[in-house]
């Protein structure tokens, strides 16, 4: 049986067919509002339309003119990338500590608090965080934007799962030679858990980059707002009625997350794969 022949066995057809729907729906949106950004305003209403793009860039040209892009994405960048590495030093340190500096009862009670986070939805928090964020003067700042995001407990579960799976005579051996907590820390784990923080890092970095309700809420000047509330300010505007510009813009806001998944997705797969997210 040849490489053909085992490819076109009913059961693998069958099971090649869902992939390739469920890609095609997954992918459709995002080929819309790129189509849709080169075609020109009369085509992008009809149909097809802009299943078939023309090319126009100069929707981009004028959607580029229409508002600070250039500070809004280092503004987003800047909350991204402070926001993810802040999240992994503050959830691996909590994780190390519910593992081996606490007793397994209280290291207990500690994370299912943590866990219950998960089931607490945003809007439900909101006012209060709101409300310490303005009593702390942190309104309109960078700081309203990052530090009410470093404790996840997402990120706290998965470093815990994938600390627990390395034998506690590696600890042992570390106490022996001298080193403390943050050497055995630093020098053993770290190494071993880069996948793990892979995959925190670029998991927060999507969260941020996307994050719409919350900025929009405790900022009020372009020279702090991230690009999704920059977009939103956009579609407020007179340009708000013209699709074509408002898709280049969209696909300005996409294109920075859509690079770092397409070259970091290997990292998440193989830290998902390694974790197991299990146990």
């Amino acid at each position: 049986m040849n490489a053909w022949q085992r490819w076109a066995k009913p059961s693998r057809l069958g099971t090649y067919g869902i992939l390739v729907a469920f890609a095609v729906v997954a992918l459709f949106p995002i080929w819309w509002i790129v189509a849709t950004s080169l075609e020109t305003a009369s085509r992008a209403y009809s149909f097809p339309g802009a299943l078939v793009p023309q090319g126009v860039v100069s929707n981009y040209v004028t959607a580029w003119g229409l508002a600070p892009w250039t500070g809004f994405l280092l503004n987003s960048v800047l909350i991204s990338a402070t926001t993810a590495i802040g999240t992994v030093i503050v959830a691996l340190l909590a994780a190390y500590a519910l593992v081996h500096l606490v007793g397994p009862r209280v290291s207990s009670l500690l994370f299912t608090a943590i866990i219950a986070t998960l089931m607490v939805p945003f809007y439900a928090v909101m006012i209060p965080d709101y409300v310490i964020v303005r009593d702390l003067g942190w309104l309109n700042t960078y700081t309203a934007q990052i530090v009410p995001f470093l404790g996840g407990g997402f990120a706290v579960f998965l470093f815990r799962q994938f600390i627990k799976a390395f034998p506690g005579e590696l600890k042992e051996a570390a106490v022996m030679d001298g080193v403390g907590d943050l050497g055995f820390l630093w020098r053993i784990l770290v190494p071993n858990l880069r996948p793990a923080m892979a995959t925190v890092a670029i998991y927060t970095f999507i969260l941020s980059w996307n994050a719409f309700l919350w900025p929009l809420i405790v900022t009020s000047t372009p020279s702090v707002q991230p690009v999704q509330v920059g977009l939103a300010d956009l579609l407020s505007t007179a340009n708000g009625t013209d699709f074509t510009v408002l898709a280049a813009s969209a696909a300005i806001t996409a294109f920075p997350i859509v690079v770092l998944y397409f070259f970091m997705h290997r990292q998440i797969t193989e830290s998902i794969s390694r974790t197991g997210l299990k146990g």
